[in-house]
């Protein structure tokens, strides 16, 4: 059954996806008003949604002046994405028995868009097929504890400076990624579990 978010839920992941491919930049403050506009709802839910995301040390609420994009350093990004290799790697070691024919077509056709956003330099799908692509095996993983460890560490990592200027808008950094992502289908597809989980490790840390 699917689940129904709630409007500040999707409120916090508008904001965190619009930092994630660096169109609100470490720094910025957020414009209330405009994510009013652009999501044609009140302020109320807008509130919560970075009420929560200052919770989680994803913004900074400065009194009187607003919310603000809290930066995370190169060092530390590069340890985030040490422990997602090694949580996401578990992840699959779990999911693995659970995987169906249906799931390992998901990720397929998710490779498939993320190339096709590649080659139309879309960061918006490139990035939502990205996320897409993950999900598949993490649901099915049966350690809900696990996965929300990997996607807060996720969310801390992608928000570092470091890594937007290094990465956004690069066509070659992105079909290195997602040859990862194809190796990491062809694991699955063999029920290779180590070469899966090696998949993961690299996909994270290299």
């Amino acid at each position: 059954m699917a689940i129904i978010k709630s409007l500040s839920d999707q409120v916090y992941e508008y904001v965190f996806h619009r930092i994630k491919i660096g169109k609100i930049a470490v720094g910025d403050k957020i414009d209330e008003a405009e994510l009013i506009k652009e999501l044609g709802i009140s302020r109320t839910p807008i509130r919560e949604a970075l009420i929560q995301m200052t919770s989680d040390n994803l913004l900074e609420n400065v009194p009187r002046k607003g919310f603000f994009v809290k930066s995370v350093d190169e060092v530390e990004m590069q340890e985030c994405f040490a422990v997602i290799a090694q949580l996401d790697a578990y992840a699959m070691e779990l999911a693995m028995p659970n995987i169906e024919k249906d799931h390992i077509s998901r990720m397929t056709t998710a490779v498939d868009k993320m190339s096709l956003a590649i080659s139309k330099a879309d960061e918006d799908m490139y990035y939502d097929w990205e996320e897409e692509f993950h999900t598949v095996y993490r649901e099915v993983c049966g350690n809900k504890v696990l996965t929300n460890m990997i996607r807060e560490l996720t969310r801390k990592a992608f928000r570092s400076e470091a890594f937007t200027k290094n990465t956004a808008t690069k066509k070659d950094y992105w079909e290195i990624v997602n040859g990862d992502h194809a190796a990491l289908v062809e694991a699955v597809e063999r029920r290779d579990i180590e070469a899966a989980k090696r998949c993961l490790r690299k996909h994270w840390t290299e």
